[in-house]
């Protein structure tokens, strides 16, 4: 049996049947691309994906406060900057519904049921939207803290910045033992 094979591809491959060969080469290739798909070149995609949706307040805080004392510190007249926010609320998960309103002759009445999808993880509703915690209240604490013009400049920054109303920030001059 194994010769009568051999006989075969040698009958294939000597040059008769090149409609053959082109067959048995795409077929080839085809087996090659299959088994290439199974192959996870990304690695842990499972986890980049959890990592996403779950937010560390902690981190997010602190980047915040990071890229703000930055901001501020390049503004001309503040030196050395230290700064501190305030959260407002946690963050705000929106998810799809399916609302039906009834009408009968004596009552109004409203059903609600949230859309649920088959996840990796099991069901699960559809999240629409996310909002992220709003600023609540900035502290300011600066070298040039005491200079009137310096104040004015970081309040415009930061309400610029976190759209918060100005009697929401702070700005001090920096203690001299610090």
């Amino acid at each position: 049996m194994a010769t009568e094979l051999r006989e075969k591809f040698k009958a294939v491959f000597s040059g008769k049947g090149v409609k053959v060969k082109a067959l048995v080469a795409l077929g080839l290739a085809g087996i090659m691309l299959i088994m290439i798909s199974e192959v996870n070149f990304g690695g842990k995609k499972e986890e980049v994906a959890t990592k996403t949706s779950t937010v560390d307040y902690s981190d997010y805080l602190a980047d915040l406060n990071d890229s703000l004392c930055d901001v501020i510190s390049s503004i001309d007249g503040v030196g050395k900057c230290k700064v501190m926010l305030t959260l407002k609320n946690t963050t705000e998960s929106v998810f799809a519904k399916n609302t039906q309103n009834s009408t009968d002759e004596s009552s109004v009445s409203q059903n609600d049921e949230y859309v649920i999808y088959d996840g990796e993880n099991g069901d699960s509703p559809l999240l629409l939207k996310e909002n992220f915690p709003q600023i609540e209240g900035v502290a300011v604490v600066c070298s040039g803290g005491d200079d009137i013009f310096v104040k004015e400049k970081i309040v415009q920054c930061v309400t610029a910045l976190f759209d918060i109303s100005s009697n929401r920030i702070s700005v001090s001059k920096i203690s001299s033992d610090y």
